[in-house]
């Protein structure tokens, strides 16, 4: 826990010396002052939990050193110490918020609960303020679910790799085991991990995804971990991570290999110890959470330590589920365009157009690059537009290959040879990287050879965004 504060003022010596006693023997960090001036500088550079002041100082009273501190918030509570029956100040200290107000001679004992109850108001509202900030962001990510959750997410197939795959969900939602969902974009892995996810004893409790590719490097540990008050510049307060989010339910860690190989150690250890620590911390925190990550690398590439270390990639695969990409369960095309086409008509409330017999042979014999993902684009096309321009979906893909327009040209064509222009070249070409890949900057900053962040970085600071 983090060692709790006090600013002691008193111009007589021995009276603050019996103070400054009473704190240490209280496991107290404190500082001492023994004259208006001296409180102040001490307040300008530090904040405190509690200021005690004695009211008769020279020159300057204690409540001018309170309303100092209560002006610039610079400590949380106050004492005041007085050897006078003075009412009116009395009454000020009152009006001015003052906790406690200590008439000398005190016994020590009113000392330490006048502290004591400053300072479990304090933790009382800051766990408050906690849990209203962790409430805030649940909310936030369900709002996020409630939006998303409007696609289908009923896992359908007779394939036998997507019976096992079921087979093994059923079983790590069962005993809530740490697992890595590989499989190629688009082959529904988030749908399987809000499965064992639904199907489990945790269905109840929170379900965060998280965008790894999507955070960067330097915000990694504040957002999945949480941070401290004061522990980098504009944490102005507290506040809980995802994990602490999730504790009780599940945490969706989605393109895990995204993580930079020096932050996934971290993880390892959260993974193994259940224990997360907040930036700025020194206690860690228990969290009870199912940990399910995804990836859509190959199988060859996971066991590259460039790629996931060697300990973390061990204890993922130890629970792996590899869902196919649609082309290798061609059995389950049928099935599936029947369940989405019924699912989007009950959605628009509104009957689809056959599929012709030439057109559904196609669909038999697509190559579905974008996998469920793009045969779900499919039959929402379908339904909502009767049929119409169904080519749309099928050539214009995310993971599909770039389908240019006519007499448009993948060759730049320079004219002036300066190097501006080969600047222009450079934004031209990431700005294709992002159209074939549906703006997925994730998989245009790979394809270019360029980290997400570095691909952020630079669509913001030539006006891309």
């Amino acid at each position: 826990m983090t060692r709790k504060t006090l600013l002691i003022v008193d111009d007589n010596e021995t009276s603050l010396e019996n103070l400054a006693l009473s704190a240490k023997t209280h496991g107290y960090d404190f500082e001492l002052a023994g004259s208006y001036n001296e409180a102040i500088e001490k307040l300008e550079n530090s904040t405190f939990d509690v200021l005690i002041a004695d009211l008769k100082l020279p020159f300057r009273n204690g409540l001018d050193i309170i309303e100092y501190a209560q002006k610039n918030n610079r400590a949380y509570g106050f004492i005041l110490i007085t050897g006078f029956s003075d009412e009116s100040s009395i009454i000020k200290a009152l009006k001015m918020g003052v906790n406690d107000i200590l008439k000398k001679p005190y016994e020590e004992k009113e000392f330490q609960t006048a502290v004591s109850n400053i300072l479990k108001m304090k933790a009382l509202e800051e766990e408050n303020k906690e849990l209203k900030e962790k409430l805030e962001l649940e909310n936030k990510i369900l709002k996020q679910q409630v939006f998303t959750d409007v696609e289908p997410d009923f896992v359908v197939g007779k394939n036998p790799q997507i019976r096992q795959a079921l087979e093994k969900a059923e079983q790590l939602s069962k005993y809530s085991e740490t697992c890595l969902l590989v499989g190629e974009s688009g082959t529904g892995k988030e749908m399987f991990a809000k499965l064992i996810h639904k199907t489990g004893p945790r269905k109840d409790k929170p379900f965060i995804p998280v965008n790894c590719a999507a955070i960067s490097p330097s915000l990694f540990e504040s957002e999945l971990f949480g941070f401290m008050k004061g522990s980098f510049t504009n944490a102005h307060e507290s506040r809980p991570g995802l994990f602490e989010t999730a504790n009780g339910g599940t945490i969706l860690l989605d393109e895990i290999t995204e993580i930079p190989l020096e932050l996934q150690a971290k993880l390892l250890r959260v993974i193994e110890t259940k224990e997360i620590r907040r930036v700025g911390s020194s206690s860690s925190i228990f969290v009870d959470v199912q940990i399910i990550a995804t990836t859509n690398r190959k199988y060859s590439e996971l066991g590259n330590p460039k790629i996931l270390r060697q300990d973390l990639f061990h204890r993922l695969m130890s629970s792996f589920i590899y869902l196919p990409p649609l082309r290798e369960r061609r059995e389950d095309i049928p099935l599936l365009l029947e369940h989405y086409l019924k699912f989007f008509e009950e959605r628009f409330k509104k009957t689809s157009v056959p599929i012709p017999p030439d057109i559904y042979t196609k669909l038999l014999n697509e190559e579905w690059k974008g996998n469920i993902r793009q045969l779900v684009n499919f039959a929402r096309h379908w339904v909502l537009f009767d049929g119409k321009d169904y080519n749309t979906v099928l050539e214009n893909w995310e993971t599909a290959e770039f389908t240019l327009k006519p007499k448009a040209s993948l060759i730049y064509e320079f004219t002036e040879g300066t190097l501006k222009e080969l600047e222009d070249a450079k934004k031209w070409l990431v700005q294709k990287a992002l159209e074939r890949f549906n703006y997925n900057k994730s998989r245009a900053a790979r394809h270019l050879g360029m980290t997400y962040v570095g691909l952020h970085r630079y669509m913001r600071r030539n006006g891309m965004e």
